[in-house]
């Protein structure tokens, strides 16, 4: 062997790359042919340059039994690409699969080869052998292609220099891994805003606000990374198991009165999931039972659950016009955005909680530390009173006990919190038929029969005809005797929360019904459940308001809805 060379064993059936080429190979290595592996052995001996090219980081040990055409079919038809490239940026040999890339992506992978063959030639690789070969990874693109690649020695001269001759490398295409880890990462990112609620922006908010905002950031998600247009959002209400729809992007809502419970039948794919905790594909609507049409003209949809923690608090449904148009991959990225989804819609829950607790709290400890006081000043009062003859000192006694009173009973309203109308006791006081409302036919609907029976006295007092409701149902039956009878209501006032029908459905119901009549929701401390307020409110929903209501703000978007444009 040449001093300077190292043998490059060549078997049956590997043969030499173009003649420019093979005079390039012939600088660098003694290039033997054998006709066995036997024989390679032999030839090698404790030579450690002797080697072969195999597509990973190890050499071919000559003492492996496989068969000369395994070897070659190796090397010559690997899925990635494998090259040569010499210290002079010759590419020497490339397989089957690196000749298929562009020039240009051959060029910068030979480029690529010659910059790790350069750090290689450092001094601190110098005395490597070539049985521990080190290895360089780089990454590049090309256009809209990415790239990995790896290099490691493939030759050392044997002179006192030891300079690096040719190296090995390994290229493949990494731009699908590429995309999915893109994606990944937009997604978190999506997510991470998602839960982004800081204190000082939200307090500035109300729970309408709030619940807008976080469909606004869903919604932009869900089309712009996800690539999704059609979709729903639902959560089970834990108290009557059904899937209450909190957002919808071109899924028209169920008809009125029709409902999914989280159940495993009869509620459709939506039951299903909520039920199983398991993802569904369903990849022809006209074939899978279990579907229930959602999307006009769907042809496939994909349902995943909401999973907070081990529980299950929802589904995200998405459904295409396109047979079989939701991959794995489809499924993997709805669960994963699903889950912050899941978490951000908590978190509201929780602020509404604690904004409920908190007012609760307040309102029981000013009644606690006031209640001795207005005791004292009542039983004083009434001490004077009898031990006095004057009738005006008498009457302006009367006064303070009557006061006195009715601060006992206002503290009394806030800590009964939304079942309360604060201010209506003063407002039946000072009521007297109001012109714009005078004969205007209003239905009120609320389960809680302290707040609609305060509601229709006030409504009453200032010339209202007022018919109450106790659920949803009642007031949706309500307004169709009033429209058959050609008498419709003038105005809807519901809450949000209502046994059977939620606040959303019976503002459809009355838009579908009697399209003119104004609706007002209300809801205790800002809860919203369903989403009805920021759903009703794209739709024409002509205000909103919390409990515990003040009766001067009622009565104030009352009259709005009836005065002249």
């Amino acid at each position: 062997m040449t001093p300077n060379r190292p043998r490059l064993l060549l078997l049956p059936g590997v043969a030499l790359p173009q003649s420019e080429q093979a005079e390039a190979l012939r600088a660098l290595f003694e290039i033997v042919q054998v006709h066995s592996l036997t024989e390679a052995r032999g030839l090698a001996g404790s030579d450690e340059q002797a080697f072969l090219l195999l597509p990973n980081d190890h050499r071919f040990s000559l003492a492996d039994t496989s068969t000369v055409e395994d070897l070659t079919s190796i090397v010559e038809n690997l899925g990635e690409g494998s090259g040569l490239v010499g210290a002079d940026g010759t590419l020497l040999w490339a397989n089957r699969r690196l000749r298929q890339y562009d020039d240009n992506t051959r060029h910068i992978f030979v480029q690529t080869c010659l910059q790790a063959l350069r750090q290689f030639s450092q001094p601190d690789h110098a005395s490597v052998p070539l049985n521990n070969r080190p290895q360089r990874k780089f990454s590049f693109t090309v256009g809209d292609m990415h790239y990995e690649a790896i290099v490691s020695i493939a030759a050392v001269q044997k002179d006192e220099h030891r300079a690096v001759s040719a190296v090995a490398g390994f290229l493949w295409e990494v731009t699908a891994s590429r995309q999915l880890q893109s994606k990944l990462d937009a997604l978190d990112a999506a997510g991470t805003e998602l839960l982004r609620i800081e204190p000082a922006s939200i307090a500035r908010l109300n729970m309408a606000e709030r619940l807008k905002l976080l469909e606004e950031k869903i919604v932009w998600a869900i089309r712009e990374i996800l690539d999704f247009e059609d979709f729903e959002i639902r959560l089970i209400d834990r108290e009557t198991n059904q899937l209450e729809l909190v957002i919808a992007q071109g899924i028209s809502p169920l008809r009125i009165g029709e409902v999914f419970h989280a159940e495993p039948e009869h509620s459709g794919i939506s039951g299903h999931v909520a039920t199983t905790g398991r993802s569904y594909i369903c990849d022809d609507t006209t074939k899978d039972p279990l579907y229930r049409e959602g999307l006009d003209d769907a042809a496939s949809s994909l349902t995943v659950p909401l999973r907070l923690h081990d529980r299950v608090i929802g589904i995200f449904n998405i459904e295409s016009k396109t047979p079989a148009a939701f991959t794995d991959n489809d499924r993997r990225f709805a669960e994963i955005f699903g889950r912050y989804i899941a978490m951000a819609m908590h978190i509201l829950d929780l602020l509404v909680v604690e904004r409920y607790t908190t007012n609760e709290q307040v309102a029981e400890n000013v009644l606690s530390e006031l209640n001795n006081p207005l005791g004292d000043i009542t039983s004083q009062a009434a001490a004077l009173r009898s031990a006095v003859t004057d009738q005006n000192l008498r009457d302006g006694l009367d006064r303070i006990l009557e006061a006195a009173g009715g601060i006992r009973r206002r503290l009394e309203a806030c800590m009964a919190g939304p079942r309360s109308i604060l201010g209506a006791e003063q407002a039946l006081q000072q009521a007297e038929p109001d012109p714009l409302l005078v004969g205007k036919q209003v239905i009120v609907a609320d389960n809680e029969q302290a707040v609609r029976d305060a509601i229709a006295n006030l409504l009453r007092q200032r010339g209202c005809e007022v018919a109450v409701c106790s659920n949803g149902a009642e007031t949706i039956e309500k307004l169709r005797e009033a429209d058959s009878d050609h008498r419709p209501f003038d105005m809807v006032i519901s809450d949000i929360r209502m046994p059977d029908r939620n606040g959303y459905e019976v503002f459809r119901a009355t838009k579908e019904i009697c399209a003119g009549t104004p609706v007002i929701l209300i809801t205790g401390f800002g809860y919203d459940p369903h989403h009805s307020i920021v759903r009703a409110s794209q739709e024409g929903l002509h205000s909103f308001l919390f409990k515990p209501l003040r009766a001067t703000q009622l009565l104030e978007v009352i009259s709005s809805a009836f005065s002249p444009a």
